[in-house]
């Protein structure tokens, strides 16, 4: 996983990493366009990241074609997680009276997002 893609799990921008990390955005930028993090910049994105230095290292050292659809499958695992969370808020049953109130199209809602948590969990 890359450097850009733990950002964009995250749902931070390169400058909220920045940020977080105490690295300028410019050094964000250089690392996630690929040139190797020095191991202080390592150092700071591990414990941003909750991982360790060695793994971000390995991460690194992976070819281009191995890291090509990384960004696209963080996003994608972020619509996922976001999916699954939205479809457990509305597992909870309406309580009483508040299940009358419910439009056509809220029920289809609730509906939808218990047929998407059952996927899920397939």
């Amino acid at each position: 996983m890359s450097i850009q893609e733990r950002r964009l799990e995250k749902g931070w921008s390169q400058e909220e990493l920045a940020r977080h990390s105490g690295l300028s955005t410019r050094t964000i930028q250089r690392i996630e366009s690929g040139q190797k993090a020095g191991l202080e910049s390592l150092k700071c994105l591990a414990a941003v990241f909750e991982t360790s230095i060695s793994t971000l290292m390995e991460e690194q050292t992976m070819r281009p074609e191995d890291q090509k659809d990384q960004p696209q499958q963080a996003m994608i695992n972020k619509i996922e997680r976001d999916a699954i969370e939205f479809a457990q808020s509305l597992l909870n049953e309406p309580e009483k009276g508040q299940a009358d109130s419910l439009s056509k199209i809220e029920r289809r809602a609730i509906n939808y997002a218990k047929d998407l948590l059952k996927m899920f969990k397939t």
